[in-house]
Parts: C-alpha cells; structure tokens; sequence
C-alpha cells in the first residue's frame, strides 16, 4: 500500500552547516529480504514471473539511457562495478569493494573471475575502456556529467582499478552506480553497435517483437545464489488499462508505470500490492538553436504562464506535487524557499515578457510529445490551453516512444514535454539536467556562467562556498529558464502480493528500484 508524502515537498529556510553534502534517501529496507536484497523463495511454488511491461525495450545500447524500460533490461541483462541496493545505498556489483581515497580518488576491486554471460572473462582492461567510452561527450553517454571528468584510468592486473578525476567530485560514485554504466565488451563500445552479451544475473532465452520475451538466469552470474526465479516471462502491453486489466485478473505479476488514475482501484482489489512515490518531473524543454525559444524571455514568459496545479489535476489526476523551482530534496542544505519558488502562475507576467521578446500577439509552435505515455500527452494538453490564454498556439506533435527519442536526440522539435529524474540524488545532478545534450534537455542549450557556477557548487571545499554557487546557479536559472518543470509525478509499480522482495525506493531513486526485479522470488497464495 503506498503513502502520497512528497518526497520533495515544501521548502525550508537553508541552514548552513559543515555537514557532508549528501541526500540521505532513508533508512529504507527491503521487505522479506536478506543482505543481498532477496527474498526467501517457496521451495513449493514455481518460480516463474510474469511481467507486464508498458512497452517493447528497444535494442540495448551501451551508456545510452533508454527511459525506465531501459533501466528494467539494464538491471536484468546487465551489471556495473557497483549498483544502488538495499536502503538506497551504493553497494559493490562486479566490484568486490572500492574506495573513496578523495574527492577526486577512487579505487575498485573486482570480484574474481567475473564473466560475461557467454563465458569470456570480464577483466580491470574492460572496464577501463567502457569507463573512458562513458567519458568521451560524443557517446552521448547517460552518465557523461560525472564519467567525463576522469583524468586518468590505471589497471593493475585483472581485478585492479584506479580512477583519478580532473576536479573534486563527491559525487562520482552515484554516476558509477547508474544502471547504463554497465560494463561492455569491446565489440559492443560502438553508437551503432548492439549490445547482446552482458554480465547481469539474466539472458534473453526467446523473444518475439512486438508481444514478449522469456529470460534464464546467466549460468555465468557472479552471484548465483542470489537468483531465486528459475524464469521471468516479459509480455507487452501497450495500453495502460489492458496493463492494470492483466494484473487484475492475474496474467500477470508485476506491471510497471501504474497511471494514477488507477491506484485507488488497484489498491482496492484483494491480493494486489501498490508501491507509488513522488520521483520524476514532468517539464518542458526546446530547442534553443532557433526560433522563438532560443530567447531566454520567452521561456521564462512559458515558465509564469502555465498553471501547474492546473497540470497535476488534467495529468495525473491530482496526485502530482507542483515544482516552480529547482528540485532538491527536504534535506539538502541547498533548498530554500527561494530556489524551490523561482516562478509563479503569472500570465500577466508571461505576457509583459511575451512583448519584451518582441511577441507582443505571441506565436505557434508545434510541442513534441508522446501518446504512448498518456501523461506525456495529458500534459501537452494542460499546457496547450495554458500557453493559449498568452497568445502562444500549439500544435500537438504525438507519436509513440522510439519516435519521441529519434527526434529530441535530433533536435527535431521546437518544444517538447520531457519526463525525467535526477541522474543521481545529489544537487550536482543539475550539471546532467541542465547540459547531459541528452534527450530530456533543451537542445543546444549553453551557459557558461551557469556552468562555471555548478562546478563551484560541486567542487568548492567548503558548505558555504558550494552553497553561495548554487545560489549565484539558481539566480542565472530563474533568468535564462534552461527548462520549465511542471510537477513532479508518482512513479508506480503494482504487483500480487505472492510477489515477495520489492520495494520502491522515493525521490530520483524511484527509477533504480526496478534494480530488485532480477531477484524477486514467488510465494504461496
């Protein structure tokens, strides 16, 4: 049964302190499970899981990140040298242990004769070179904010690795942790190359498009016996009420993306679990190479002019918390009224600053977005009529999934919605929000300024001084608007409750919790 406590919630007053600067997610735990986040499985009942997926994964690519389905086959198909577990704390994976040695240090052991799933060895050499594709922007890695700040990568022999970066990054272990920092082979360190080996605690025995996929345990897992399922059968349910529908009527297990307007009634249906918490943001961003919204006064106009209470009901029914500002969690030092309040629901305002970027009778643009996710396509529409009442006119641009990918990646859009969560719960993961050139940010959008004052609040030495940053950053993010985030949604994920093992983690680390469906196990009824 889930609880709505906004996990980034009012905003307090700053208190200044010598503290780490560190978001503490909770002293979470996962139920009925052990040490390695397992549960204990029913030595009586078939351990086969039935998933419904809200859509086909699509071919898995290294470092790209492919949206929370993407996340679901990293964690069954693949594994990095460390992972977020039990408690939402970084805990080893194919690293046996590793070291913070500074802000700038770090060092990993690798657990011994690790192997890919088709029995090749899994070296410090491997990981040397995905870590360094990880760090080159032109891969258009996930994970590039953090990987790209390696100096120098030295190996000693096959299990030995140390990482020296180019400036303090307290954070970097986050970045190591992400699902897409998985480790590759060589073969597949390609943009145009498809990942097919891996070294996760599953494998794709048989898959058919468009309707489903069975998947086996990986013979060559390091950590077998934390495997209980003997299979994990994967069928694909495009629509979001023939999803709920399967899992009610028993079809399936587990399904994902639960719509809000279905938690009531799935919490309501006997023997049915409900595991929903406050994680991505739902937001606008553009392409700011050209047209209107390549002037910083129009964006900042879109940011007054939309009503985001106005968003949560039309999308997600209500149960969604308005963000006009810059999301941090309750107990970052850096939160404060003031960059939790950058915006307001202004439409007079909107139009003042309409008029000063020479849009006096406004403008039509045409908003990518996506049906596939129907609050994708929900919040188009709030911010349609919105944006209407100042004189801007929209045309929807809906198609699903993959197409919405193809074109943010592209630029091939003026404006888009954009679904997204923090890459790491760390302020720092504004610097990937804000300049990853990924799909969830505003195409060819640059600041230095803004730059130059998220690297201070990431690396300067002390509180204060990283706090004074982050404060000069969110005064430069209230003028230059990079993005408008709307509200903050409800991840959900519903499942039997002979489904033992699961627990969804709050805030960004929402996502990852999907980190824990390789090794759920099945119980009695």
């Amino acid at each position: 049964m889930h609880n709505f406590h906004p996990f980034f919630g009012t905003r307090r007053s700053r208190s200044r302190t010598v503290a780490a600067a560190v978001l503490v997610i909770g002293a979470l735990s996962l139920a009925a499970c052990g040490s390695s986040g397992t549960a204990t499985p029913d030595e009586d009942v078939p351990q086969v899981l039935t998933l419904g997926l809200s859509g086909e994964p699509q071919p898995m690519k290294a470092a790209i990140n492919q949206n929370a389905l993407g996340y679901l086959m990293d964690a069954l198909l693949q594994q990095g040298l460390l992972r977020w577990g039990e408690g939402g704390e970084i805990e080893p994976a194919l690293a046996e242990s590793f070291e913070q040695v500074d802000n700038a240090t770090y060092t990993f052991t690798l657990r011994p004769d690790l192997k890919f799933s088709d029995g090749t060895p899994l070296t410090s050499a491997d990981v040397k070179r995905t870590f360094e594709y990880l760090a080159d922007p032109a891969n258009a890695a996930f994970t590039v904010a953090g990987m790209s700040r390696i100096s120098e990568i030295t190996t000693e022999g096959d299990s030995q690795l140390t990482v020296k970066l180019k400036e303090n990054d307290p954070d970097f272990l986050g970045y190591v942790a992400n699902p897409t920092a998985f480790i590759v082979k060589e073969d597949a360190l390609s943009p145009n190359a498809t990942v097919t080996v891996g070294a996760g605690p599953f494998v794709i025995e048989d898959q058919t498009q468009g309707v489903g996929m069975d998947l086996v345990p990986n013979e060559h897992f390091y950590d077998p016996e934390s495997v209980t399922l003997d299979r994990i059968e994967a069928e694909y349910y495009f629509d979001a009420t023939a999803r709920v529908n399967a899992l009610i009527s028993g079809d399936v297990d587990f399904i994902d993306f639960v719509p809000t307007q279905d938690f009531e009634r799935l919490e309501s249906t006997p023997g049915v679990v409900v595991a929903a918490e406050p994680s991505p943001m739902i937001g606008l961003t553009f392409n700011t190479t050209s047209g209107p919204f390549a002037n910083p006064l129009v964006r900042t106009a879109i940011a007054y002019a939309i009503d985001r209470e106005h968003v949560a009901s039309a999308a997600d029914g209500g149960k969604a918390d308005p963000v006009y500002g810059v999301m941090l969690g309750e107990d970052s030092e850096f939160a404060s009224d003031e960059s939790g309040s950058l915006y307001s629901y202004d439409p007079e305002k909107a139009k003042e600053l309409l008029a000063e970027a020479g849009y006096p009778d406004g403008f039509d643009a045409t908003i990518l977005t996506m049906s596939q996710y129907l609050y994708h396509q929900d919040t188009a529409v709030a911010v349609q009529n919105d944006l209407k009442e100042v004189g801007i006119n929209l045309t929807l641009d809906s198609g699903d999934q993959p197409t919405w990918v193809r074109k943010a990646i592209a630029g091939e859009y003026e404006v888009k919605t954009t679904g997204v969560a923090g890459l790491i719960p760390q302020a720092s993961y504004l610097e990937s929000l804000y300049f990853a050139n990924a799909a969830y940010t505003s195409f060819g959008y640059d600041n230095p300024e803004l730059r130059e004052a998220l690297t201070e609040g990431r690396t300067a030495e002390t509180d204060e001084e990283r706090a004074e940053a982050y404060d000069r950053a969110f005064d430069i993010v209230a003028e230059d608007t990079p993005r408008v985030d709307l509200t903050q949604r409800y991840n959900g994920y519903a499942f039997k409750d002979t489904v033992q093992g699961f627990e969804n983690w709050p805030g960004f680390l929402s996502q990852y919790s999907q980190n824990w469906v390789p090794y759920l196990s099945i119980a009695s009824e």
